[in-house]
């Protein structure tokens, strides 16, 4: 395991515990606390738990996968040096930041079949069951896909505002770091190209124009900070320690936590805050079956959950995914409902999945990922076509194109 914070500890490290034929042998990780916490969660020996992910990489290959978890500033050049020593590589999303390191892949002549991007949603149950209702023409010829990704306004606020995918030019727009899923989505469920990309969009809310009257730089100090809804007060310093208030530091002690709040940018007021990322950003997408997507990134929402319309020439689909149900409605008058179940692990069951079907194609029972890196590419290059679209004031983007320059 290479990173061991939040993805690599609560959700791969996890899945990997309750996947009986899998065994974690060392751990990479700078922080020390962490790097201890994942050590002694999965056995690992003091000699393979290391901070530089460099030193285990130089050794002879050891062990048959790389799980490569990583901040994504950090994924391109341990993928590249874990390819190279002939394991097959397991990279959160996404690929990078930018374009560049998709090219150094590329050049770095890798063999990159052995590398699949943990696109978890394709193996969640959801969407799984929307998978198979399009592939067997379940309201015939897809006509047209809305999809709304509702992120939260607690949820963006600590990602996206004060936490580490809050500014563009350290790890890529929001677009990129919250929705390349949900371009991986549509592209796999429409099995489709994508021709264009047309986005509009922007930071509409979090700047300091709408910094109420009497608001201060940080939340501790300010007299708003019991009812303003986006307050670190009240975000991390209730009883609760999950998720989100566990990634902003390794002691959860509340004297801890106030001392966060008073030294880092999880303190901050999110109308004065170092951000630039989009909170909100509609993306058109016309895909070459004729089919045409609408994806709305919302940060303005009190669930945190994925709502879909597809509409088809006989009927249409509904779904949403943090209810796991899924409703068919026909023309002809015809109606099912799914309800979906899951391990209740994250994102909808996915977390487990991918890393269950990963093991299993270690172990050589089966067949590569589904989420392989020419699969994962064209959801990147829509995100990254969408961004270009947006700051050029809607402008339609051939995502393709991108893959050549």
């Amino acid at each position: 395991m290479i990173g061991a914070g939040n993805r690599g500890y609560f959700a791969y490290g996890e899945a990997l515990k309750a996947v009986e034929e899998s065994r974690v042998v060392a751990v990479a990780e700078p922080d020390k606390l962490r790097r201890e916490r994942f050590a002694k969660r999965h056995g690992i020996r003091t000699e393979d738990s290391v901070a530089d992910w460099k030193v285990l990489l130089s050794r002879p290959k050891f062990a048959d996968g790389v799980i490569v978890a990583t901040p994504e500033t950090v994924h391109v050049e341990p993928t590249i040096e874990a390819l190279a020593g002939g394991y097959s590589v397991l990279l959160e999303k996404p690929i990078s930041v930018g374009l560049s390191g998709v090219k150094a892949l590329k050049e770095s002549g890798v063999d990159t079949s052995r590398l699949f991007v943990a696109h978890v949603l394709r193996y969640s149950n959801f969407f799984k069951q929307l998978k198979s209702l399009l592939d067997s023409d379940s309201v015939g010829k897809i006509q047209a896909v809305e999809y709304t990704e509702q992120v939260a306004f607690y949820h963006f606020a600590h990602s996206y505002v004060r936490g580490n995918w809050r500014d563009s030019t350290r790890t890529g727009p929001s677009i990129l770091s919250k929705s390349c899923h949900d371009m991986d989505i549509l592209t796999w469920l429409l099995s489709s190209k994508a021709l264009s990309v047309v986005s509009k969009g922007g930071l509409k809310y979090f700047i300091r124009d709408n910094a109420p009257e009497r608001s201060t730089e940080r939340c501790l100090d300010c007299p708003l900070k019991e009812t303003c809804p986006y307050s670190a007060v009240t975000q991390y310093l209730s009883d609760s320690v999950d998720w989100p208030v566990n990634t902003i530091g390794n002691d959860m002690s509340l004297e801890s936590r106030r001392e966060i709040l008073r030294t880092s940018s999880y303190g901050r007021c999110v109308f004065r805050s170092d951000n630039n990322v989009a909170d909100y950003q509609n993306v058109i997408i016309s895909f070459d079956n004729g089919a045409e997507a609408c994806f709305s990134m919302n940060a303005f929402t009190t669930s945190k959950t994925r709502k879909i319309l597809i509409s088809g020439s006989h009927g249409e689909i509904t779904g949403d995914f943090e209810k796991d149900s899924i409703n068919v409605e026909l023309f002809s008058g015809e109606h099912k409902t799914y309800l979906i179940t899951h391990d209740g692990s994250r994102h909808g069951g996915g977390d487990r999945e991918i890393i269950r079907d990963f093991v299993r194609y270690l172990e050589g029972r089966t067949g590569p990922l589904s989420t392989s890196f020419d699969n994962s590419l064209q959801s990147h290059l829509m995100c990254w076509a969408a961004e270009n679209s947006r700051l050029m004031g809607g402008m339609p983007i051939d995502p393709w194109s991108l893959a050549e320059l």
